[in-house]
């Protein structure tokens, strides 16, 4: 590990670590203490989410050479946007959470730039529009970054603003997004991929309890699992599927899964026929 370097967000050390392949770690316990929260809530959210954190946590040693657990960008981006900060009853904490929220893209933006990197507690204020064209040109980063939806990555900052007409334009994306997504050629939801099956004794329900009970050789290989009522992709369903919010017409949205066709067949519903099935016989010469 390379040395850390050191910022402050509100006088709260934040320790940023760059590993030997160039990613950038950040302590858990700096998180948590900048957040004004206790250590073990991120700590359960990784354990309650394996699949979304796959990948996303490492080890890192401090000054005095002590391990300490660290996510790298994309994890710290995730736990940003599964924590709720309405269920936070603190309210400090809650507000500490969003001015985060706000500040550590702009954070990395310079460290990369070689920037001397050094916040202060309270920015100087900017114009309206150049605040909301930064939080637009984030969102699309980190959408790129978690392999979300831009639309609605961007949607969701500019409700941050808590204007009427921005509020009109985040509702406007949400639907070009969610139109793109389930509408979107050579995508299928469960329903979609039991008509290309063509098997009348095969349900969307059995469908999905197939791909969640998936055994290879006699290890479990699921492609999809439970959370809660929803279905959720595993690593491997992350292969042949994708997330999308859906709209519930309630002002909500879930998560569904949509598929490619690729899954059938990986998951043996389907099957390629083989080169002499497939080649017509020739014909006699008598």
């Amino acid at each position: 590990m390379t040395e850390a370097l050191q910022t402050l967000f509100e006088g709260k050390e934040i320790r940023i670590i760059t590993d030997e392949n160039g990613d950038i770690l950040i302590p858990i316990s700096d998180i948590a203490s900048a957040w004004g929260i206790d250590r073990s809530t991120p700590d359960n959210m990784i354990r309650r989410n394996p699949e979304s954190f796959y990948r996303t946590v490492a080890t890192a040693l401090d000054a005095a050479s002590t391990p300490m657990e660290c996510l790298n960008e994309r994890g710290l981006y995730l736990m940003m946007g599964k924590i709720t900060t309405s269920r936070v009853k603190n309210k400090s904490s809650r507000d500490a959470i969003i001015r985060f929220q706000q500040w550590f893209p702009e954070l990395i933006q310079k460290y990369r730039k070689k920037e001397i990197v050094q916040i202060p507690a309270q920015p100087e204020p900017r114009e309206l529009d150049e605040v909301i064209s930064d939080d637009l040109r984030e969102a699309k980063q980190i959408a790129e970054l978690t392999g979300t939806d831009p639309k609605l990555m961007q949607a969701a900052a500019l409700r941050r603003h808590k204007n009427g007409m921005y509020d009109a334009f985040a509702e406007v994306l949400e639907k070009q997004a969610l139109s793109v997504r389930h509408g979107e050629p050579g995508w299928y939801n469960p329903s979609g991929l039991v008509e290309l099956c063509r098997d009348p004794h095969l349900t969307a329900d059995r469908l999905n309890k197939w791909l969640e009970n998936y055994r290879e050789d006699g290890e479990w290989r699921p492609f999809q699992y439970r959370e809660g009522k929803l279905w959720r992709l595993t690593k491997r369903g992350m292969e042949h599927g994708r997330e999308y919010q859906y709209n519930l017409g309630n002002g909500h949205s879930e998560p569904r899964i949509s598929w490619r066709a690729s899954v059938l067949y990986a998951c043996g519903l389907k099957r390629d026929l083989a080169p002499d099935q497939v080649m017509l016989p020739q014909k006699s010469q008598y």
